[in-house]
């Protein structure tokens, strides 16, 4: 072999041999995944409404998650990795998650005089507004992902959102001393 080849295949196996300690070494320095990236905002509204049960509350957290994952890989596409693929193995795994919680969604938005179209908007609006002054969005939004997509993630409920502004929205889960509302019985027609 001329040396020159043979000094190009060393150099090429010395460069794989490094990459690849450095790669594993990479794997086995990152953190395991945590939901320590979760926030909850400080600036509570003043309650609007009836209050919540603890379904309600949780349907409500989780289309906030939802909504957040789904800016998150709008938001920070341009930074590496893209989380297009995150999100769509989110969107896969918690696909009948989402579905179940769109019943005590309806409930909760219908006690707070919204429909759940303009609930959904102003949660991207809020998550938008505050991914632009947050320059921590995205890193937030790895370990969100990185969060969810474990294996030690089964449920959509375990997912926090990145920024739970639900009582900015004047959402409030019901204490011990009040009673959720029920709905006024229709009355019987005569």
């Amino acid at each position: 072999m001329p040396a020159s080849l043979f000094r190009a295949t060393a150099v090429a196996a010395a460069t794989l041999v490094i990459a690849a300690a450095c790669d594993q070494q990479a794997r086995t320095t990152l953190p395991p995944p945590s939901n320590a990236y979760a926030k909850t905002s400080t600036n509570p509204a003043p309650a609007k409404g009836t209050c919540l049960t603890d379904d309600e509350i949780q349907a409500v957290r989780n289309e906030i998650a939802w909504q957040q994952f789904y800016n998150a890989a709008i938001q920070c596409e341009k930074n590496t990795p893209s989380f297009r693929p995150d999100y769509g193995a989110f969107r896969n795994k918690f696909r009948t998650d989402n579905e179940v919680n769109s019943a005590p969604l309806q409930r909760a938005i219908t006690k707070h005089r919204m429909n759940v179209n303009a609930f959904k908007t102003e949660v991207a609006n809020r998550d938008g507004a505050s991914a632009g002054g947050n320059p921590k969005y995205c890193a937030n939004a790895y370990d969100g992902f990185r969060w969810a997509l474990s294996q030690q993630v089964n449920s959509l409920s375990q997912v926090p959102p990145m920024l739970d502004f639900s009582g900015d929205m004047g959402l409030r889960v019901c204490t011990a001393g009040t009673p959720a509302a029920k709905p006024a019985a229709k009355p019987a027609r005569k």
